[in-house]
């Protein structure tokens, strides 16, 4: 019977695959805390609202393939092939390692690459954030 279990465990990480093709999930709190912040305005770090450890962030409008996004990273990206939710997908990054992909709508950031000083500020309204930082 263990037997069995490894042979399936072995199939099943095979049929899935570990080469990307995931689907990327959507950051319902930050996309809600960026959207308060763009409508309010205000200024605040990325990493506060984020935490984790990270110490580049990269920033993509829709749509974008895996592939561009792996490129520009240098990393593999767990993600589908081509991505055309509306948002941004922002993959943190720890030392040339992807630490976290996800995304939030909409789309409410300027595409780039940031470091983990990256500061947001809005002016209030429907304007895109800025983003600042040091890189």
């Amino acid at each position: 019977m263990a037997g069995f279990i490894v042979i399936l465990a072995g199939f099943l990480t095979a049929a899935c695959g570990t080469d990307g093709g995931g689907k990327l999930t959507e950051d319902v709190n930050l996309s809600k805390q960026l959207a308060d912040l763009r409508q309010n305005g205000g200024s605040v770090l990325l990493r506060d609202l984020t935490g984790g450890d990270w110490d580049k962030v990269y920033i993509s409008p829709e749509p974008v393939s895996r592939d561009l996004v792996e490129k520009e990273v240098g990393a593999k990206v767990d993600m589908e092939d081509v991505f055309m939710q509306r948002g941004n997908i922002l993959v943190f990054m720890k030392d040339s390692s992807v630490q976290r992909a996800t995304f939030i709508t909409p789309n409410l950031l300027r595409d780039g690459t940031y470091g983990a000083d990256v500061k947001l500020e809005a002016a209030g309204g429907t304007a895109l954030i800025k983003l600042s930082s040091s890189k």
